[in-house]
C-alpha cells in the first residue's frame, strides 16, 4: 500500500459529512495485554471500531475497521480534529492513503500512527474521512479522547513488556554436537530455554518437531542410534528442564542423509552434527 505523506501539516475544512463518534458519556478504551500483542480498542457507534496496536518487532499501528461503510476506490484521509466544543471544523492533515473498492480496514503505521497517539494524549481527535459505497455523504469518523488517559498507561506498560522475539525468529533453531556425541552444550541449552519460554506464551504453537542428524564420519550402523540420541537429547531437555508438554514434541532421525553442507571438510562436518527444531502452528 503506497502512502501519500504530506511534507507539512496543512488545514482542511470539512464540509457536509456523515459523522461517527463514540458517545461522550459512554466511551470505553479496552486494553488487551499479552507478551505477543498490546492493543487499545474503542467501539464507535454505528460505524465499527478503532485500535492502536503493537506486536514484537512490528510497526506501531492505528487501524479503523467497519463492516457497514466499505470504501469506494478513492483516498482515505487521516487527520487531527479539534475538540468539538471548540466549534472549529478545521483539521490537521496527517496522511492520505489510496484504498480499494469495498475496503473495510484502514491502517496507518509507524511514525504517523505514533503522531496520532500523541495528539490524542494532548486532547485532540484522530479522524478518518473518505467516500463510502453505502453513503451519499462523505464519511467522517472521530476517535474520542474520553477515558484515554485511564487506559493508555496500561497500554504503554504492555508495549514495554512485549517479548523481544517474534515467531519468525523462534520458528527454527539448530543446535550442534561434538563428533560422536549427543550431549547438549551450555549454548544449546540456553537457546532451547529461550525457545521453550516463547512456546509458553504463544498459544498458536501446536507442535514442535525435532530431527537428529550426523556427519558421514564413523560407522554407518553407529550413526543411526547417534542421530536418534541427538533428537532425544533435545526432547528430554525441553520436557524435563523446560516443562514443555511431551505430547507436542515429535522426533525423527536421519543420520547423514540430510546434510546442510558438504561432509568433505571439517567445518562442513561440524555443521552437519546437529539437531533441528521447528515450531509448527
Amino acid at each position: 500500500m503506497k502512502y501519500l505523506i504530506t511534507s507539512l501539516f496543512f488545514l482542511v475544512s470539512i464540509v457536509q459529512a456523515e459523522q461517527f463518534q463514540a458517545p461522550i458519556t459512554d466511551t470505553q478504551w479496552l486494553v488487551t495485554e499479552s507478551p505477543l500483542k498490546c492493543s487499545m480498542h474503542q467501539d464507535i457507534t454505528r460505524f465499527g471500531g478503532a485500535e492502536f496496536s503493537q506486536i514484537p518487532g512490528g510497526e506501531f499501528n492505528l487501524t479503523f475497521t467497519t463492516a457497514l461503510y466499505p470504501s469506494q476506490k478513492t483516498d482515505i484521509y487521516f487527520e487531527i480534529a479539534q475538540a468539538p466544543w471548540q466549534n472549529s471544523e478545521d483539521r490537521l492533515m496527517l496522511v492520505a492513503i489510496p484504498v480499494e473498492k469495498n475496503q473495510q480496514t484502514f491502517t496507518i503505521t509507524g511514525k504517523i500512527a505514533k503522531q496520532a497517539f500523541t495528539y490524542i494524549k494532548e486532547g485532540m481527535f484522530p479522524t478518518i474521512r473518505y467516500q463510502s459505497q453505502n453513503s451519499m455523504e462523505e464519511i467522517s469518523v472521530l476517535l474520542s479522547t474520553v477515558h484515554f488517559r485511564d487506559s493508555h498507561i496500561a497500554f504503554t506498560q504492555c508495549v514495554e513488556q512485549l517479548t523481544p522475539y517474534t515467531f519468525e525468529q523462534m520458528q527454527k533453531l539448530t543446535v550442534y554436537f561434538n563428533s560422536e556425541e549427543s550431549v547438549l552444550h551450555s549454548e544449546a541449552k540456553q537457546a532451547l530455554t529461550r525457545l521453550a519460554d516463547y512456546v509458553k506464551i504463544d498459544d498458536s504453537i501446536r507442535r514442535i518437531t525435532v530431527s537428529g542428524h550426523t556427519d558421514n564420519h564413523g560407522r554407518k550402523r553407529l550413526n543411526i542410534p547417534l542421530s536418534a540420541a541427538r533428537s532425544l537429547a533435545v526432547k528430554v531437555f525441553l520436557i524435563n528442564e523446560c516443562d514443555l508438554d511431551e505430547a507436542m514434541i515429535t522426533t525423527s532421525f536421519h543420520r547423514e542423509f540430510v546434510a546442510t553442507t558438504s561432509n568433505k571438510t571439517g567445518s562442513g562436518r561440524t555443521q552437519n552434527r546437529r539437531a533441528e527444531i521447528e515450531l509448527i502452528r
